[in-house]
């Protein structure tokens, strides 16, 4: 397998390349060469971690089996509290919830991110690269902690996180101030998500900032889901979660099952659109939105416009204005690197750009923040069971458009991350401190508080380090002394 980036076809690099640099030189994202056609009925009975073995195999191509085989062992072991990875909980015969936050933080990311660090560290050794690895990653709650769960105490890697200051739940920041190495570090930036990673991606493309940390002896890289080895793995538990859904007798191998992704950065998203190429039987996906409903309208109208007002929601993960792998999307429908470069160009310019929707293969709907509320009470009161916000805007936005047959909805996270909101809609009071909310959430769900959360409690936590936007280069520039 070889990648190119969305503005430039004719230069092909290798997967380690491509995993190490995250963004290519021309400010475009990597995309493969080729999307292969697979006969995923072959793959019946498969686990979880063969899965992942046989896509990785193909799109890491450049790695020794025997590499693969001991990332995905490392990756997909313990460090998630269930042997399945991702659990479906089916609510009824129709609609089921894939549990993507069974791992070390709590959230979808870890799914990527546990296997991420390990796959640079090889790609690192597989292109001689003598430099230590900086990592800068923007995160709107969960990227952030994932990066550094994944990245902590590894050798030759450094990784600072910028999450927006009081953007990001109060548990999502006790995760990120708490830390047990010093090779991670996560930095508040006075803004929202969209000036994080603007921050970084700028960065990157700064001459004089990139020759500074070479000198300081690193190398540039990145864990948004910019970074191709961010993508690949999602697509892995959509695979996995199909055949399951054959396994357990809701389908039958072919029949089509439609997918629900809550959708902030579109990389979730694009995952799904990727295994559906590749020829997953997947029937409509659909993108569901919060109330910064900049990608459903984009969706239902061709007209992509940043230019509005970012809202606070209960759902910070998706409190996104400008969407990465939008790019990596438009390119999967329109592979036009002039045209893709059109786009970004108008779309840094002026804020929008219009593309005839007709290309589109998914739908979409949002929530505002009253149905989030009365979703998370209703999959409460009549399954007794708990999801997160932003599963929860899935949810209210699935019951606004025209599914019908079987039906996954990615549950992104669970609801200790965002527990304020849980009781709220519950209509109870919420507790003094977080420590008796995770006592109470977990008789409402009527199970033990999970290890990784008794773990947090019992961890330092830094200060709360608060920035300007314009002092980021300055900071990395201390970290890395």
């Amino acid at each position: 397998m070889k990648y190119h980036s969305t503005r430039n076809q004719a230069e092909l690099v290798s997967p380690s390349k491509a995993v190490l640099e995250g963004l290519a030189p021309d400010g475009g994202l990597y995309v493969p060469s080729e999307l292969p056609q697979i006969d995923f009925a072959s793959w019946l009975n498969h686990d979880y971690q063969m899965i992942a073995k046989k896509v990785f195999k193909i799109f890491f191509s450049d790695l020794a089996d025997t590499t693969i085989k001991k990332i995905v062992n490392l990756a997909y072991g313990k460090n998630f509290d269930t042997t399945e990875i991702v659990p479906t909980r089916w609510l009824d015969s129709e609609t089921g919830i894939m549990e993507l936050w069974h791992g070390p933080t709590l959230a979808f990311k870890d799914l990527a991110l546990q296997f991420l660090p390990y796959l640079m560290q090889a790609a690192q050794e597989k292109t001689g690269l003598k430099e230590d690895i900086l990592i800068l990653t923007a995160t709107s709650g969960d990227t952030g902690k994932a990066a550094m769960e994944g990245f902590s105490g590894l050798e030759h890697f450094r990784v600072i996180v910028f999450y927006p200051y009081n953007g990001v739940s109060s548990f999502q920041k006790r995760q990120m101030l708490s830390r047990e190495h010093n090779n991670v570090r996560a930095i508040a930036l006075k803004g929202d998500f969209d000036d994080c990673q603007r921050g970084v991606k700028e960065l990157f493309s700064t001459p004089n900032f990139v020759q500074t940390v070479s000198e300081a002896g690193y190398t540039l890289s990145s864990a948004n889901s910019i970074n191709i080895g961010r993508l690949v793995p999602q697509t892995v538990y959509y695979i996995n979660s199909y055949l399951e859904a054959v396994s357990a007798g809701k389908i039958s191998y072919g029949e089509s099952l439609s997918i629900v992704v809550p959708t902030g950065n579109f990389g979730n998203i694009l995952a799904a659109c990727y295994a559906r190429k590749m020829g997953l039987p997947l029937g409509k996906i659909h993108l569901a939105a919060n109330q910064n409903n900049v990608l459903a309208d984009f969706l239902n109208s061709g007209v992509y416009d940043r230019n509005r007002s970012l809202v606070k929601t209960s759902s910070p993960s998706m409190d996104i204005l400008v969407a990465s792998n939008l790019e990596r999307y438009l390119y999967l429908k329109n592979p036009n690197t002039d045209w893709i470069k059109s786009l970004m160009q108008d779309l840094n310019s002026q804020g929008k750009f219009k593309v005839d929707r007709d290309i589109f293969d998914l739908s979409a709907s949002w929530a505002n923040e009253k149905e989030t509320s009365a979703a998370i009470e209703h999959v409460y009161q009549k399954y007794n069971y708990l999801i997160d916000p932003h599963t929860a805007v899935a949810y209210a936005s699935q019951n606004k458009t025209d599914l019908s047959g079987p039906t996954l909805i990615a549950g992104t996270a669970s609801p200790y991350k965002f527990m304020e909101k849980i009781f709220t809609s519950l209509k109870q009071d919420i507790p003094a401190d977080d420590w008796q909310s995770i006592q109470n959430i977990s008789r409402l769900t009527g199970e033990n508080v999970p290890q990784v959360i008794q773990k947090l409690w019992q961890l330092e936590q830094d200060r709360e380090f608060v920035i300007e936007s314009n002092q980021m280069s300055e900071i990395i520039q201390e970290e890395i002394k």
